[in-house]
């Protein structure tokens, strides 16, 4: 599906935070270092601790989360394109508000990068993540914008938002799959979160000797584009095992794309995931939710 440049460069200025946000200050950023417990069984307590004591840095566009601020449109144009093809008529109902009337999870939200931007195009949102550090900082980079009043921040798991009974249009796991316990049952609880026909969204990386090579020797140890320690290969899923994972947890997996990164142009683009290669590293899957009551 493409949009005219017109609705492209619409859906683009919607996405960017406003240009007037004013820098965190040394207190507010102070604040972050409060720390809750959020109980689950599926959250690596190592891997909130590393993102935790990032948390100040999630806002910098040139810092340590620079690739997902690079990454960010890609995955947001995908789930927009995903939502206008199976539960619009193929058609994206608005440039400037696609989202309108519909409520999202973003689960494991870190600083609120695509809980802003969801937020932006028309959607309610529910950011949500263990580490009460990045809640802390997503909060108060929200709060410099009146307009997200339709976004709301939660330090809570996965598990208890299943718990309180919880339900969304839309569950969006991006890049958070590959740094939990038992990613098979974090799935499941994932998908217990979706309405039935609802859509449920995955980006993660391929354990491939192509994605080692290059998230882990390069874009790690040698071009330090991410700390090193962010990922660990072992962890990495291959789309077969997402697949799997999906149709255990009662979804139907309906898409799988690449995303590839040009070191050159510094800039994300979506492969199709049909072709040679598209798959070996970073990709994005979307699933519908089985309606097993009809």
């Amino acid at each position: 599906m493409q949009l005219h440049m017109r609705h492209a460069r619409t859906f683009l200025q919607n996405i960017r935070p406003p240009l007037n946000y004013v820098p965190l200050t040394k207190r507010l950023r102070a604040e972050v270092k409060r720390n809750n417990r959020c109980y689950s069984t599926s959250v690596d307590e190592s891997e909130i601790a590393k993102f935790s004591r990032a948390a100040s840095e999630w806002w910098n566009p040139h810092g340590e989360f620079e690739m997902l601020h690079r990454m960010n449109p890609v995955r947001v144009r995908y789930v927009r394109d995903m939502v206008a093809r199976l539960m619009q008529g193929g058609e994206v109902q608005s440039a400037s508000n696609p989202f309108a009337g519909m409520r999202i999870l973003d689960i494991g939200c870190g600083g609120g990068l695509l809980s802003e931007a969801l937020a932006r195009l028309g959607a309610t949102v529910v950011g949500a993540d263990a580490g009460g550090d990045n809640i802390k900082m997503a909060q108060i980079h929200a709060i410099q914008d009146p307009a997200l009043k339709s976004l709301e921040y939660r330090h809570i798991t996965a598990e208890q938002l299943v718990e309180d009974k919880e339900q969304f249009d839309i569950v969006c796991a991006l890049e958070i799959i590959e740094h939990v316990v038992n990613p098979r049952e974090f799935t499941r609880v994932c998908s217990q979160l979706v309405k039935p026909n609802g859509l449920i969204f995955f980006s993660t990386i391929n354990r491939t000797p192509t994605s080692y090579l290059f998230t882990i020797l390069l874009a790690e140890h040698l071009l330090r584009w991410v700390p090193p320690g962010t990922h660990d290969h072992a962890k990495y899923i291959t789309p077969n095992e997402m697949e799997s994972f999906l149709t255990e947890a009662q979804c139907e997996p309906i898409d799988t794309s690449g995303i590839s990164y040009n070191p050159i142009t510094k800039q994300w683009k979506l492969l199709s995931g049909n072709g040679l290669g598209d798959l070996q590293m970073n990709y994005i899957v979307g699933a519908r939710k089985l309606n097993l009551s009809t």
